[in-house]
């Protein structure tokens, strides 16, 4: 997210230092982007978003390589916001070093949305963003919505999954859905997860709620696949006024979230995940009082130089999200059905 204390920040690059190897380490490295992307407009927060050229430079440089535009801010900055996005964004594709692709938007109302294709270590792969609602409704036209509470966009979208995801090696779906502020979610949505993976995807990742929900690791056709219900926030500001006094709540889970590393394995038989390794992160602010990322083991054991106070913070807060992974764990007897909790940068 780009929150106004976010755009404060003297470098962008800083926010991923603390995280920059796990995320360069990746062949593929994920983000919702959530704002709109207008150089015309001055960098703004909540609640009407707008990024900055520079502020996606730092997130591509850092390692971030795949991109949702599809989300409830979307089209924050209407017609003209999802025009200058797209514009901002080919231009930084010919100016960056390291190559990303997006999904989510369209600026040509006559081309249907598709599935953007990558080639990773000769394995092809298909990537397609979907929202469940917008802000700012435009019903429908430049950001790709798929409400899963409506039949027949939900029928349209899995109709779209099977008959693309064949031409792939890999398919990843990405959603932007669900209530905000809950760690439960919602079983429609679970379900709807596990129909996109029946229908021909690999990995779904999910967001908006801003705290972590869990994940499955579910077998279809012979093939270990993934459904993430939310990511968390991977960086935002709205921990800005958060004090180490404040330790339980969704004030606190707000600031937190983890990088999910994924492994997939591909085959004569297709591709499936073989394994994944949650590392916990959070938002924290540093001496020049900027808010970045580290991971929640360098916050708690002292890697990082914090206070007495917020070092103890972190290393409860650590505990209950390690306790909360051992609870929500997949295989242990979770009533909701989800499984670990996980988030991807």
């Amino acid at each position: 997210m780009g929150h106004d204390v976010n755009y404060r920040t003297e470098d962008f690059r800083d926010i991923y230092r603390g995280v920059r190897d796990v995320l360069r380490a990746a062949d593929l490295t994920f983000a919702n982007m959530e704002f709109p992307l207008d150089p015309s407009r001055p960098p703004y927060g909540y609640p009407s978003f707008n990024g900055t050229p520079a502020y996606l430079a730092a997130a591509v440089d850092s390692g971030i390589s795949l991109f949702s535009l599809a989300n409830n801010h979307a089209f924050d900055g209407g017609e003209e916001g999802i025009f200058q996005t797209i514009r901002a964004l080919e231009k930084a594709r010919v100016q960056s070093a390291r190559p990303f692709a997006y999904s989510g938007t369209r600026g040509n109302l006559h081309r249907p949305f598709r599935a953007e294709t990558l080639i990773v270590k000769g394995i092809r792969v298909g990537f397609i963003a979907v929202a469940q609602f917008l802000n700012e409704p435009d019903q429908g036209r430049y950001v790709h919505v798929v409400d899963y509470s409506n039949p027949a966009q939900a029928e349209e979208f899995l109709a779209f999954i099977r008959n693309n995801s064949p031409l792939y090696d890999l398919f990843i779906v990405s959603y932007h859905g669900d209530r905000e502020y809950v760690q439960l979610s919602s079983p429609l949505k679970r379900a709807f997860f596990r129909r996109i993976l029946e229908a021909g995807a690999h990995i779904v990742v999910g967001h908006h709620p801003h705290v972590v929900q869990g994940y499955d690791l579910v077998q279809v056709h012979g093939a270990q696949r993934l459904a993430m219900y939310s990511m968390g926030n991977f960086i935002s500001g709205m921990t800005w006024m958060l004090s180490p006094a404040r330790l339980q709540g969704m004030a606190a889970a707000t600031g937190e979230a983890y990088i999910l590393a994924v492994d997939v394995r591909c085959g004569a038989g297709g591709c499936s995940v073989v394994q994944t390794e949650p590392i916990p992160i959070a938002n924290y602010m540093n001496d020049s009082f900027q808010m970045v990322v580290a991971r929640m083991s360098d916050l708690a054991d002292g890697t990082v130089k914090l206070s007495p106070e917020w070092r103890a913070y972190y290393e409860e807060r650590l505990t209950l999200m390690r306790d909360f992974l051992v609870r929500s764990a997949p295989g242990a007897g979770s009533a909701t059905g989800s499984g670990r909790s996980a988030s991807a940068p």
